[in-house]
């Protein structure tokens, strides 16, 4: 008998503990496939927050092949600065293939868990396309607070971006073209 009420409390109490949502970090890219010379954005989007779990500050560098991208310049978001005080200090450092960001917030716990949104972008991250191939976007998060400070368990997804060379006509086009024109003049000449 107790056995079976023991068993019947544990299982009850298992089932009342609060679930962290299942957090996600991704990079989701403007257009999955580019031509050399475009410039393209990134952004830098995390989901599954809700009105228990706001974020408070998160570390994170995004790796790119910087022989076929150039990094050129990043945007941050607006959830971590809610109180609109400007004290949510966002960084990012480059180094060859690397962007770095970093950014936390200084508002309130009150003021993050009404009023940040569920889903948000952290940053829009902004490319140029110097040579074709496909490059891996790899996102590494070294961490995520949440409004307390603690750490929030997330996954991250990164993408792949296809960068193709631009195709000129071939200069045979051209004088095909030419040629046909110069038939097509000569063919009304003759009819009128």
């Amino acid at each position: 008998m107790y056995k079976k009420l023991l068993c019947w409390g544990v299982l009850f109490y298992a089932l009342t503990l609060p679930v962290q949502a299942a957090v996600v970090v991704s990079i989701n890219p403007a257009a999955p496939e580019i031509s050399v010379g475009d410039s393209v954005g990134f952004s830098i989007d995390i989901t599954g927050l809700d009105s228990s779990l706001a974020l408070s500050g998160y570390e994170l560098s995004l790796g790119f092949d910087p022989a076929l991208l150039h990094f050129d310049s990043v945007i941050f978001g607006n959830q971590l600065d809610l109180a609109g005080q400007g004290q949510n200090f966002p960084n990012m450092t480059t180094e060859s293939g690397w962007v770095h960001l970093i950014e936390f917030s200084f508002d309130d716990s009150a003021v993050l868990l009404e009023q940040q949104a569920d889903n948000f972008t952290l940053a829009n991250l902004y490319f140029t396309a110097i040579d074709s191939g496909v490059s891996s976007l790899n996102l590494s998060l070294h961490g995520l607070a949440d409004s307390e400070t603690n750490l929030i368990d997330a996954n991250s997804q990164g993408a792949v971006v296809s960068i193709t060379s631009a195709v000129p006509l071939p200069s045979g086009v051209w004088l095909f073209i030419s040629g046909l024109g110069l038939l097509l003049r000569r063919q009304r000449l003759l009819q009128g």
